[in-house]
């Protein structure tokens, strides 16, 4: 998913507000992520607990 999102640059920011490997929005940071948005050791947490929960509609595109 990771490659899907941002093409593995830890440091993608997409023109809607989302940023990091997986994309995430600031507000689902805020919410879901620690640290950095752009760490991606955090990213990739962050992603595998959204998805262990059944999050992968927050990857529409890619999941």
């Amino acid at each position: 998913m990771a490659a899907c999102e941002s093409g593995l640059n830890p440091s993608a920011v997409n023109p809607a507000g989302y940023h990091g490997l997986f994309q995430f929005s600031t507000g689902t940071w805020a919410s879901q992520g620690y640290g950095s948005i752009y760490d991606p050791i955090a990213q990739a947490r962050t992603a595998a607990r959204m998805l262990a929960a059944g999050g992968a509609g927050a990857w529409p595109n890619c999941a």
